[in-house]
């Protein structure tokens, strides 16, 4: 029996199933400023927690108008939840939506609140 075959076989398997876990590219546009950014997935839709809670808050800092709020994230299975304070309804609004267009957030519970100034 001829076993010369099987460490490339194996090789081949380990190569296949790294590119795999080394990702993918999405590419996210930016519905306010149409600039389109990339995001680093490991599998569209199971991201870690904690990386697509990472991810959420890289791209609120990314914002400008976001940028000098403090917002706490949430995820449970790709179900972000947003917390924080902001000065516009706007600014709220952006954010949900910067939020929902981040690889592996399936959901988004706002509860940003406006403060009245």
């Amino acid at each position: 029996m001829n076993t010369s075959g099987k460490p490339i076989i194996a090789l081949g398997l380990v190569c296949v199933l790294a590119a795999g876990v080394a990702g993918c590219e999405k590419n996210v546009i930016n519905e306010k400023t149409g600039v389109p950014t990339t995001d680093t997935v490991v599998k569209e839709g199971l991201a870690d927690d904690a990386n697509v809670s990472s991810a959420v808050m890289e791209a609120l800092q990314r914002e400008e108008q976001l940028k000098p709020f403090n917002f706490h994230i949430e995820t449970r299975k790709g179900d972000v939840t947003l917390m924080g304070k902001v000065n516009t309804a706007e600014q709220r609004m952006l954010a949900e939506q910067i939020t929902l267009a981040t690889a592996g957030a399936h959901t988004v519970q706002n509860k940003i609140e406006v403060e009245n100034n």
